[in-house]
């Protein structure tokens, strides 16, 4: 008997559409792959603006005598070895003197840099005395490297208290620039010529960025300098806060004992690779942005 005489009311089933075959989606399955942040380990870039670029006294046309001060260390010489040569290169008038019995580094780089006779700290006060008189009585400038250990001048200031004031009322503008790297002895000096009694009227403190370790901030290198009563009652009392840039290539320039405009343009023997080059350029043009300030000061 027929389904439909039997009455069974079930239809048969629809025939079922084919099944779509599945779709490989590479970047799908890329997507669901876990990333690795490797941010959290990869070494920080230290973003420092250029520092304030202080200003001082205008000694324009004035003779200056120059008295760069500072411990072992902190970058006399190089800071000496970039001003006088700005002068010579300038073709202006200079005379140098090397006070440092022990190390005379200065005067290995340029001729006519005089030096003591003697190595006795009487006679050498007294010659840097005769030096200064014949720089005012030629009514030319000077600088004057102290030393690392120097006492010189601070022995000549405990002599005679007005030891600045006779200088500028012989003519001529005392100048006194100390140099400092992050350690806090740096500032001895500073605070011994203070406590002597030598505090001209245009001074300058010198922060050598050569002494921050690399990845530090000046804040994290000199906290400890910025915020000293030394430096604090120095710079509230008229001295100058400046920041000399760390010279990257500066053993490739001492050993060849040359200008820096020399290491910079290759006219050393041998000259220096082209990196190094870059180095000095960026170093020169960044002590002339940095000292605008005082280059009336300078020689």
């Amino acid at each position: 008997m027929s389904d439909t005489k039997s009455g069974n009311k079930n239809p048969a089933p629809a025939a079922k559409k084919p099944v779509q075959p599945a779709k490989f989606d590479l970047n799908q399955t890329l997507a669901q792959e876990p990333v690795f942040d490797v941010k959290p380990f990869t070494p920080r870039k230290v973003e420092e603006a250029e520092p304030v670029i202080a200003e001082g006294m205008d000694l324009s046309g004035k003779t200056k005598i120059v008295f760069v001060n500072g411990r072992g260390k902190t970058g006399k010489t190089t800071f000496l070895r970039w001003a006088a040569e700005r002068a010579l290169l300038g073709n202006r008038p200079i005379l140098m003197a090397d006070l440092d019995p022990t190390n005379a580094s200065f005067s290995s780089y340029f001729q006519d840099v005089a030096r003591p006779n003697t190595d006795d700290p009487a006679g050498v006060a007294q010659w840097m005395q005769r030096f200064i008189e014949y720089a005012v009585e030629n009514q030319t400038t000077a600088v004057l490297d102290l030393g690392g250990g120097d006492t010189t001048l601070r022995e000549t200031a405990a002599e005679m208290p007005g030891f600045a004031s006779a200088i500028a009322e012989a003519g001529a503008v005392p100048v006194l620039i100390s140099l400092v790297g992050s350690q806090v002895d740096d500032l001895a000096p500073i605070a011994t010529l203070r406590d002597r009694g030598f505090s001209p009227d245009a001074r300058a403190i010198v922060f050598n960025e050569a002494s921050k370790e690399i990845g530090h901030t000046r804040d994290q290198s000199f906290g400890r300098l910025l915020t000293s009563a030394v430096v604090v009652d120095e710079v509230t009392d008229g001295a100058v806060p400046l920041w000399m840039s760390r010279l990257n290539a500066a053993a490739a320039v001492e050993s060849r004992r040359s200008l820096f405009s020399a290491a910079r343009d290759g006219l050393t023997t041998p000259p220096l690779g082209m990196f190094d080059r870059s180095k000095v350029r960026t170093w020169l043009e960044a002590m002339d942005r940095r000292f605008a300030g005082i280059m009336s000061w300078l020689p």
